[in-house]
């Protein structure tokens, strides 16, 4: 299975100032291409509903919008038939980190295998670290289903940028 996915910096940029943007909270959103291609070609940010959950229910949800987050579902849904009407698809998701390196959490895997196994395997999840309101740091992580576990792939570190081929 291909896992190189084209992604332009451009798009990578998209996401680094959204991160920012959305500094002290995690930032969260989807990027979509066409199908049957590993491209990345369009950054849809979605609200982050983490400090609503939490006002409602602290019990079921403990962590503020600074520490953790939920994507509004009704948001994800018009992107998906957004991206559906134009004979595209989901191609990642993303998230940030604020004041934390880039790593595929618990609480991420959590969200991306409620029941084990990703709800979207071919997916990849993009993790981008902000440190002072100034992006750093970012990897995408895909299922690998023969190790069962996400894989890391860098986009970008305080050395440099890489954004596939």
């Amino acid at each position: 299975m291909d896992r190189d996915l084209q992604i332009s910096s451009y798009v990578l940029d998209m996401m680094l100032r959204h991160a920012e943007r959305e500094y002290p909270n995690e930032a969260c959103g989807i990027v979509i291409g066409p199908k049957e291609k590993r491209v990345a070609l369009g950054v849809f940010p979605v609200k982050n509903i983490q400090d609503e959950l939490h006002a409602k229910d602290p019990q079921r949800y403990p962590r503020e919008a600074k520490t953790a987050y939920q994507m509004d579902p009704k948001e994800v849904r018009i992107v998906e038939k957004e991206a559906e009407s134009k004979g595209f698809e989901v191609k990642l998701f993303y998230h940030s980190h604020p004041e934390h390196g880039v790593y595929f959490s618990e609480e991420d895997r959590a969200i991306a295998c409620p029941w084990g196994e990703p709800s979207y395997p071919e997916v990849g999840h993009i993790v981008i670290s902000v440190e002072k309101g100034k992006a750093v740091a970012a990897s995408e992580f895909f299922w690998n289903p023969d190790s069962k576990d996400f894989e890391e792939r860098k986009l970008k570190s305080n050395q440099g940028e890489s954004h596939g081929h």
